[in-house]
């Protein structure tokens, strides 16, 4: 068959051809649209200088260094994540963590341990414990509260600090209610024996990021509990018994240590050699729980991800309990062999194994995402510096 049976008839080829290609030609919208890839390019040889620099400030400094070192590692680790070849950018500033810092540490801390201290030294002892033992869990639920305010403003800070193409991230909602979700949540795990924690998780983590922007946009979650939190009780399972059998196991192994010394009638002697035993059969028994605890580490890594959505595109994370395991104990021999000085490089590792196996589903237009008008906070991060969760990531 000839070329020209293919031109319609009563028509200019060229005409033709050319209504053709316009027909099929993609429009601007889908051109606009592009896939999210992710990659993680940090390495050893650009953490360690900064490790090395901010143990060595640290001491000079006696830890003020720390808030200044914090935003070196963000700034390092943020620049070498790229989405689509295009790097995160962290904005914040030393400045701005110590200034947080000294401010908790003035208006919220510093008053509640003036009132307890105040009280030891006005009030005779017994009656110092008794309004102390009515207070006790008044004084718990107000420290349980406060770390979850913690959680929510130094995630809404980070934040605030990220950007990507000159767009930053944003988080609304209230502080107040997911610390009271924490709260509450805590002492249903407590009534559960542990069993309602996969849940809880899940829960909060839905609660920040239904109240998470890029821009102008809103990630999106599921709306309601059922089957949120389903696909990690297998794997929670699992570490509940193997950490219940190795809890009893602990303790018959303590007993057997000390059953000489109690069965004469006298007081266990805690001599040098018996503490080692002791802190050895600890260390075995918090290796094993550890282990089984891997494969319900990364079951929640993964359901994560999968619960949320932005503008259409669904992420999953391949996290597996080998590669995940490995990261976890290289990073305990790390942070233990350096005595924490090396914390930000198991934190870069673990941040690298995050994004190097995060992916996204579908395509998204962004150039039709707008800045958010929400700055963020001047500050952040003082209440989770103060309870000592003010890490990098």
């Amino acid at each position: 068959m000839s070329d020209e049976a293919d031109v319609p008839a009563g028509g200019d080829p060229a005409e033709n051809l050319g209504m053709t290609g316009q027909a099929e030609a993609p429009t601007g919208e889908d051109d606009a649209r592009e896939r999210l890839v992710f990659n993680q390019s940090a390495t050893w040889g650009g953490i360690l200088p900064i490790t090395l620099l901010n143990a060595l400030l640290n001491i000079i400094t006696l830890t003020l260094w720390r808030f200044w070192g914090r935003t070196r590692v963000r700034r390092y680790l943020w620049s070498t994540t790229t989405v689509n070849g295009t790097p995160l950018e962290y904005t914040g500033s030393g400045w701005e963590l110590f200034r947080s810092f000294i401010v908790v540490m003035l208006f919220v801390l510093l008053p509640i341990y003036a009132v307890m201290f105040a009280g030891q030294l006005l009030l005779p002892p017994e009656q110092f414990m008794l309004y102390f033992g009515l207070a006790y869990i008044p004084i718990i639920l107000l420290f349980s509260w406060l770390l979850g305010v913690a959680v929510w403003v130094a995630r809404r800070y980070r934040l605030s600090r990220t950007t990507w193409r000159g767009i930053r991230l944003g988080q609304s909602g209230s502080a107040n209610r997911y610390a009271w979700a924490s709260v509450g949540y805590s002492i249903l795990t407590s009534l559960t024996l542990g069993w309602f924690a996969p849940a809880a998780e899940m829960r909060l983590t839905r609660m920040l990021w239904a109240d998470t922007f890029y821009g102008d946009h809103r990630f999106s979650v599921p709306q309601g509990d059922e089957g949120l939190a389903g696909p990690t009780y297998g794997a929670f399972a699992l570490a509940w018994i193997f950490g219940l059998l190795g809890y009893f196991a602990f303790i018959a192994v303590y007993m057997v240590l000390v059953w000489d010394t109690i069965e004469a009638g006298g007081q266990p002697d805690f001599d040098i050699v018996l503490i080692v035993k002791i802190y050895a059969a600890l260390l075995v028994y918090m290796i094993i729980v550890g282990i089984f605890s891997l494969p319900y580490a990364a079951a929640l890594l993964r359901r994560k991800a999968q619960i949320v959505s932005f503008e259409g595109v669904r992420f999953t994370i391949r996290a597996n309990t080998f590669s995940l395991g490995w990261v976890y104990a290289l990073n305990f021999v790390i942070i233990a062999g350096t005595l924490g000085l090396g914390l930000p490089i198991a934190q870069m590792r673990l941040w690298r194994y995050i994004f190097k196996r995060l992916e996204a589903e579908g395509e998204i237009d962004i150039a039709s995402i707008r800045q958010n008008a929400d700055k963020g906070p001047k500050s952040g991060e003082g209440l989770a510096d103060a309870f000592d969760i003010g890490n990098v990531i």
